[in-house]
């Protein structure tokens, strides 16, 4: 998972237990860890994005910020009926909280947005991708009779390495993640958004790196997909 998702996950689960139980007085800044939960979330879909699978958190930041609204709002004084109801109400909402906290932990670690290991070796990874068109070719897998013959082409080759690290994010381990989504989803019998997360995936090679020019010349290898 991402830093900020797991952070999130983090503070949900901290907030469930703040709100489930009493907390002695040493620990009363753990009080406000709904709003702080609330406040991360919002991050997360701004600095990494959202996706489907943070949904259950996302909804848990926002359900539990509203309980904590609704506690320091609530008179002090209670009948003994609406004492009675108001157990009965925290024990519904801990149970159901349980059960959404289990859903929310899952969802990421089943489908995460994996990283690779970084490569052995003396070079770094550079990469390019092309978009050619034949002009003087129709695609013949399609009744558009203007269409003409396209192909995507990607390149990986040795790189001259960085003591720095790279200074931005690795190519995108799928170009075309809208592409491959629904053939994907045929494949696993899944819904297409079920692979929406793979546009998040990247990987350790850069694009338009420098050539590593160690040698006069590298071994090619070419695969077809």
């Amino acid at each position: 998972m991402r830093p900020i998702e797991t952070l999130l996950l983090l503070a949900t689960l901290l907030t469930f237990f703040v709100l489930a139980v009493s907390l002695p007085r040493a620990v009363r800044w753990m009080r406000h860890s709904a709003p702080v939960a609330l406040l991360i979330a919002v991050a997360q879909v701004l600095v990494e994005g959202s996706r489907w699978q943070m949904v259950p958190a996302y909804a848990l930041a926002g359900l539990f910020f509203l309980v904590w609204r609704l506690r320091k709002s609530a008179p002090a004084g209670k009948s003994a009926g609406q004492n009675r109801t108001h157990r009965l109400a925290v024990g519904l909402a801990i149970g159901l909280g349980v059960l959404a906290l289990a859903v929310s932990l899952a969802l990421p670690m089943l489908l995460p947005v994996f990283r690779f290991p970084p490569p052995g070796g003396p070079y770094a990874i550079g990469t390019l991708t092309y978009h050619w068109v034949d002009a003087g070719r129709r695609e013949v897998f399609t009744t558009e009779p203007n269409a003409r013959r396209e192909l995507m082409v990607q390149i990986w080759y040795p790189a001259v390495p960085t003591t720095s690290g790279p200074s931005s994010p690795g190519a995108p381990y799928l170009q075309e993640t809208d592409a491959f989504a629904p053939a994907l989803a045929r494949l696993f019998h899944l819904p297409e958004f079920a692979f929406g997360h793979l546009k998040y995936v990247t990987t350790n090679a850069m694009r338009s790196a420098p050539v590593a020019v160690n040698e006069r010349g590298y071994p090619v290898l070419i695969s077809a997909t």
